[in-house]
């Protein structure tokens, strides 16, 4: 793949672990969007040595990301329920 997308993908990668752990929130939302980067870039590259790779690598962080938003989701409304009687 071109090393321009790479050095992007990389910067966003590192970001998303920086915003992770100084806001939850904002860094499974930047996961999320380094997810479907990946997977934008691994479709509109196939064929290219690393863009299958791209693309399911996208797509794994996509769906944990996802998963995980969802379960987190439910703990905090249990928790919220459970406070309120």
């Amino acid at each position: 793949m071109k090393k321009a997308i790479a050095g992007l993908l990389f910067v966003m990668f590192v970001s998303a672990i920086v915003l992770s752990e100084i806001d939850d929130h904002y860094g499974s939302w930047i996961f999320f969007l380094l997810g479907t980067t990946m997977v934008a870039v691994g479709y509109l590259f196939k064929g290219v040595k690393d863009a299958t790779l791209c693309f399911w690598t996208g797509v794994l962080i996509m769906a944990v990301t996802f998963t995980a938003a969802n379960i987190s989701s439910d703990i905090y409304r249990k928790a919220a329920m459970a406070e309120q009687g």
